[in-house]
């Protein structure tokens, strides 16, 4: 028998197994900046000093632009050095450094930057003159952040008050006020008449300004520290030559009256952000994280540095609202969360290790508002093609042309539908990108074609490193476009295919050369070829914390450290542009896979959640980060179904599925040492569990689709967390196991954990309809509810009040659907009432952006009429496909209903249809309406 030491040790070992090494990535107290920042906002929290104040003499507001410029003052004041002995060695006057901001308003936000006049400097500048570095802090990061089409305007200043010691700020409609304070520089936000955040309502406000390494303790605050100003003592990041020394920026927001916040992917954790006093602040560092921790505040393959908190005020259920708070800096930041239950206050710490202070602050009634409001500046998520949301299939890697076909014929012969399949690293001819393997794949236009004839796509790997010597890494040092090491010269580094260069698309030439590759890949005529942009961080294996040198030089002199988190924005956003300008005869819409994003990625790709594992808690974990990107403005997510690493059990194979039709991005996928797990290699029941799950999301598609063409447009969650739907409801708040899908009254709370047979589920009141019975449940109050699970059924309701669209036959792919025509299953609510709509295009092409859809809503009436409404037909019909209605279920509910017909009324026309009365449903079968007409069913 194992001694009870030798057994911890091997459990030990187990966790181990399936952890990520995390000694790779810095702890805050490993990271310079974040060390320092800690350090300074501790002891200002003690010595209440201020060091930030408003230079009244440079407030100019320019009424052309309705932006607020003046300038804060950095005041380090005057203090003696002295040696070892404690005598003088020198002191210094007092130093005021020239911190430039901006006040404007942006359709109910509030924008505030701060930069450094570096141009000023003169006693330092010359220490730093360099051919290759700008000396300029980085101020771009919104070229990439933001739409380039968003056409939001800078409201107009109703308000411009400057009295003694505050400025006055207030929009047109009043609805929000600002206090700019001078003498001790913060903000405070009135939001509808009430305080709603304070800007530096701790002081923690910290420029980090321009120094050089002998006058540091000159230019340190008396609460400050000077840990790893000039060097970097981390064991895998010593050889960061931090060119411009400590260059941070830091800023402290209080939401007031709010105890809930969110946001901030990516992380393997709660939906509800934790506190972090005494522990680890969230970090944003886009980094390679294979097998990430769970529950962490690591980061991981993303960032979008949006915090949303909910406002409440017991005194005044109208004074509940929303805020955002975007930190628009694309540079290593960590977060510290403070919830301050006392005064139902949360306070917020955001350090940045350089670029500029630019944060953008929403405020609005509802959760969806704000995704709305923050999708309006950063762009609403592009409408995908029909078949990027149906089912995809995935491993690294399949072997050949053959193995790909083998694939495609078994999914057919055992009826599982699908629209994707996908080839990982090793259809490259020796890991060089833009080539194929030849053996294995010497007719890839073959190939391609094949699939084609059902409508199915192929998607393959290209990413960012590029093998060194071979043609297209020569042509990227010819045209000087790969990213440059601090030297000056193409940075080499490790990674898939050995030593790589890396593609600087920052660099408009960059993004030139990356398409011209792409030209000489792609088919024009053949236009179901598409791109994973995968390891885009970037990953490297050989650099620290997984990633790039901090000092690598991009396009404009600017260092990877100002950039870092947007570079695979800049990667996957070029490929975009790239595949949509090669079929843009035939008008396509792209498909790209990104692993690295930031804020704006959402307009250009999908995303998963990376390289997850098939235990029950990666599972467990899929869902609140799925619902994280959602509510930050990223919707299309989805994580490896069955788990990316390991060889996952029967039974967690059942419940990933029935979890993951519900991501909005639906893709199994395996590592190249997990066992094959096609789903028709599957025994039963497994086999028949799986497939039956595959075919419900097809046969949800035209609702999916609907949601999201929603999300399209208002930028909205696809799957929301059930406060976002009912915010009114505090109890939801911490809910993160349960989800909405989108305003269609589909309610799921997938089963992530082993045998479990029931669960508990969280109603509000109203009446639910389990989808399978449709049997009714009628909710009084909000409560928990016992529902059985067996491994064959996943607790799906639809809410009563809605109605939803399906299509019910199987067919191959989404393609073959289009023929096919439509059903309703009307959910009414207790009063005999429900809505629903569906939206159709092509699901192909961008013709919907002029005009070529089709929008229909529905609605039932007092329990006794539906009618159906056209909002919009498009011209070419053809292209959408069937637009009949075959059958409409109702669940029975509260209706009391004896007929044995119902009466139609379409185009002027009135006829009678049979109607089936089973246990829990009224069943419609044939009733001769479609979605191009209005008509009326009456009961």
């Amino acid at each position: 028998m194992l001694s009870s030491k030798r057994l911890i040790c091997l459990s030990l070992l187990v966790v181990y197994s399936f952890a990520f090494t995390d000694y790779l990535l810095k702890k805050c107290g490993e990271s310079g900046f974040c060390n320092r920042n800690r350090f300074y906002s501790n002891n200002i929290l003690n010595s209440k000093n201020n060091y930030y104040s408003l230079d009244e003499t440079s407030l100019n507001f320019d009424s052309n632009s309705n932006i607020l410029y003046a300038n804060v003052i950095k005041t380090i004041p005057s203090h003696q050095i002295t040696t070892d002995n404690d005598t003088i060695s020198h002191s210094n006057e007092e130093l005021k450094i020239t911190l430039p901001i901006t006040i404007s308003m942006l359709d109910s936000a509030v924008r505030f930057t701060m930069d450094e006049a570096r141009s000023e400097r003169h006693d330092v500048l010359e220490d730093f003159s360099s051919d290759l570095l700008s000396i300029q802090r980085y101020n771009e990061t919104s070229n990439w952040s933001f739409d380039p089409k968003n056409n939001i305007p800078i409201e107009k200043f109703l308000k411009f008050n400057q009295l003694k010691n505050i400025v006055e700020i207030s929009n047109e409609d009043e609805s929000i006020k600002l206090n700019v304070y001078q003498d001790q520089f913060k903000i405070e936000i009135f939001y509808k008449g009430k305080l709603a955040m304070v800007l530096n309502d701790r002081l923690f406000l910290n420029v980090e300004h321009l120094r050089n390494e002998d006058d540091n303790d000159l230019n340190l605050l008396p609460e400050e520290s000077s840990f790893n100003s000039f060097e970097d003592n981390f064991q895998y990041s010593k050889d960061d030559t931090l060119p411009f020394g400590p260059e941070s920026v830091a800023l402290d927001f209080t939401l007031i009256d709010s105890t809930h916040v969110y946001g901030i992917p990516e992380h393997a954790d709660s939906l509800l952000l934790k506190d972090t006093s005494g522990s680890e602040p969230y970090r944003l560092y886009n980094v390679d994280v294979f097998e990430y921790n769970l529950d962490s505040k690591m980061p991981m393959y993303g960032a979008i540095p949006l915090l949303i908190g909910l406002h409440n005020d017991d005194t005044h259920q109208d004074n509940q609202f929303v805020s955002g708070v975007f930190w628009n800096n694309a540079a290593d930041t960590w977060i510290d969360i403070n919830y301050n239950n006392d005064l139902q206050n949360t306070k917020t710490h955001w350090m940045s290790e350089s670029g500029i202070i630019d944060t953008i602050i929403f405020f609005t009634n509802s959760p969806l508002e704000l995704s709305k409001k923050f999708t309006d500046l950063t762009g609403k998520p592009a409408l995908p093609l029909l078949s990027s949301i149906g089912y995809h299939q995935c491993r690294w890697n399949y072997n050949d042309e053959l193995d790909v076909l083998t694939v495609d014929s078994e999914m057919d012969r055992n009826h599982i539908p699908y629209d994707f399949i996908w080839l990982d690293l090793e259809y490259t001819d020796d890991r060089k990108y833009f080539t194929w393997k030849p053996n294995s794949f010497p007719n890839p236009k073959r190939l391609l074609q094949k699939l084609q004839r059902l409508g199915r796509n192929l998607v393959v790997l290209i990413d960012p490193h590029i093998k060194n010597d071979y043609p297209i890494s020569n042509e990227m040092i010819v045209n000087d476009v790969a990213v440059k090491n601090h030297k000056g010269t193409p940075f080499i580094g490790i990674c898939w295919p050995g030593k790589s260069l890396w593609i600087d698309t920052f660099n408009q030439l960059g993004q030139k050369i990356w398409n011209e590759f792409f030209q000489k890949f792609l088919y024009e005529n053949v236009n179901n070829l598409f791109i994973w942009n995968d390891m885009n961080e970037p990953s490297i294996f050989d650099g620290p914390e997984t990633s790039a040198p901090k000092d690598l030089i991009h396009s404009g002199g600017f260092e990877e450290r100002s950039v870092h988190n947007v570079y695979g924005l800049t990667v996957h956003e070029s490929t975009y542009e790239s595949v949509k300008q090669i079929y843009s005869k035939s008008d396509r819409r792209p498909f790209i896979l990104t692993r690295s994003f930031f804020a704006g990625s959402q307009r250009t790709a999908a995303v998963w959640t990376g390289d997850n594992v098939a235990t029950w808690d990666y599972l467990r974990m899929s869902i609140p980060m799925m619902l994280t990107n959602g509510i930050a403005g990223f919707p299309f997510i989805g994580s490896d179904v069955a788990g990316f690493s390991g060889d996952p059990e029967m039974e967690l194979i059942a419940r990933w599925y029935q979890a993951g039709m519900w991501y909005p991005f639906f893709r199994a996928h395996a590592h190249i040492d997990s066992k094959r797990r096609e789903p028709y290699l599957f025994n039963e029941p497994l086999k028949s569990i799986v497939r039956d799950i595959i075919q419900l999301r097809y046969k949800l598609l035209p609702t999916l689709y609907t949601l999201f063409h929603e999300s399209s447009v208002k930028g909205v969650p696809i799957v929301t967390p059930m406060f976002y739907n009912k915010p009114q409801y505090k109890e939801l708040y911490s809910i993160d196991d349960q989800f909405y899908m989108g305003d269609s009254g589909i309610l799921v709370k997938p089963i992530v954990e082993k045998k479990v047979e029931q669960t508990e589920m969280i109603f509000t009141p109203g009446i639910y309809y389990e989808y399978y019975s449709l049997t009714p449940m009628i909710i009084d109050e909000l409560k928990w509810e016992t529902i059985i699970t067996p491994l064959n059924r996943l607790p799906f309701f639809i809410e009563g009040g809605h109605i939803i669209t399906t299509r019910d036959k199987y067919r191959r792919s989404s393609l073959l659907m289009q023929n096919d025509p439509f059903s309703l299953i009307v959910a009414p609510s207790m009063n005999g009432a429900a809505q629903g709509k569906i939206y159709l295009d092509d699901g192909n092409t961008f013709e919907y952006l002029t005009e070529e859809y089709l929008d229909f809503e529905f609605e039932m009436i007092n329990g006794n009429k539906i009618i159906g409404k056209l909002n919009h037909l498009p011209k070419n019909l053809e292209k959408i496909g069937n637009l009949s209605i075959n059958k409409i279920i109702i669940a029975k509910g509260q209706l009391a209903f004896n007929q044995e017909t119902v009466t139609i009324k379409q185009n002027d026309s009135t006829f009678t249809c049979a109607i089936i009365n089973e246990e829990n449903r009224l069943v419609i079968l044939n009733p001769g309406i479609n979605l191009i007409n209005d008509w009326e069913i009456i009961f």
